[in-house]
């Protein structure tokens, strides 16, 4: 089987990336290597970059091996595909404003002119938050609910979400005691532990302290950030409201930019 493990960036993808993989270790399901020709980046999770997901399906066993990927597909060719029963794709939804708070810190740690969070979300963040809402209309639009996985759930209700996740997956219900372990593995003191440690390869393309970039995962931390008039703001976007020249600068800054660099 091939599991893809979907999701805008900064919502939530590499927890549920880590999450199934503890899920397959405690059924013994061995995961096998992708050949690196599909992917941009060897050190990187996404192990089958959107563009070369074709060309996998055509040349490699995935019904009688086992691959995972974590992802951030989008384009409409990819999702609205009519794939068979050994492909499985899981999404996780995020609160598009707690969201943009981390996307924040993401390039705030990446790049050193990025500094406060109101500039930050004038020129990009508004930006974002019309890429999050967008993409997940259309994950929402090409797949099934059981497909799908809320970050707030995963934090309140951690082991509803593994026995769903177990379901959506095929395999057997886990016990409370082997749902305890995976919590403590993909907790955040793990995960941080794991990327120093090189376990894990989540932010590769973030030279220094990676493991800061996995933060506290608070629901509502936006609070912290947003002003009211932002607040109204990112309202009027995800109401589709006033859109024509946001959606201009997204398509000159975003996706310009990800068709020019190849940024998968």
């Amino acid at each position: 089987m091939l599991i893809i493990c979907n999701g805008v960036f900064k919502s939530g993808s590499s927890w549920l990336h880590a999450i199934v993989i503890e899920v397959l270790r405690m059924n013994k399901v061995c995961i096998h290597e992708v050949p690196s020709s599909y992917t941009n980046n060897i050190n990187s999770p996404t192990t089958i970059v959107e563009s070369k997901l074709f060309d996998f399906l055509e040349n490699e066993d995935y019904r009688k091996r086992n691959y995972i990927t974590k992802s951030h597909y989008y384009q409409s060719k990819t999702l609205t595909r009519d794939y068979d029963s050994d492909i499985y794709f899981l999404f996780v939804e995020r609160d598009v404003r707690d969201a943009i708070v981390s996307h924040y810190h993401h390039l705030k740690k990446k790049y050193f002119f990025i500094k406060g969070f109101n500039l930050y979300y004038f020129f990009i963040g508004r930006l974002k938050a019309f890429e999050i809402l967008t993409f997940n209309q259309k994950y929402i639009e090409a797949f099934s609910d059981k497909s799908f996985f809320k970050y707030s759930e995963m934090k309140t209700n951690f082991e509803s979400v593994v026995l769903d996740i177990s379901s959506a997956l095929g395999l057997r219900p886990l016990s409370e005691e082997e749902i305890s372990v995976i919590k403590s593995n993909t907790s955040i003191k793990q995960m941080r532990r794991k990327l120093l440690s090189g376990e894990a390869k989540y932010y590769s393309t973030v030279d220094t302290d990676r493991d800061t970039l996995i933060r506290k995962g608070q629901l509502g931390d936006w609070l912290n950030y947003f002003s009211d008039s932002q607040k109204k703001d990112i309202k009027k976007i995800a109401d589709g409201k006033d859109l024509f020249f946001l959606k201009i600068f997204y398509f000159i800054l975003f996706s310009v930019r990800r068709r020019v660099f190849r940024i998968e």
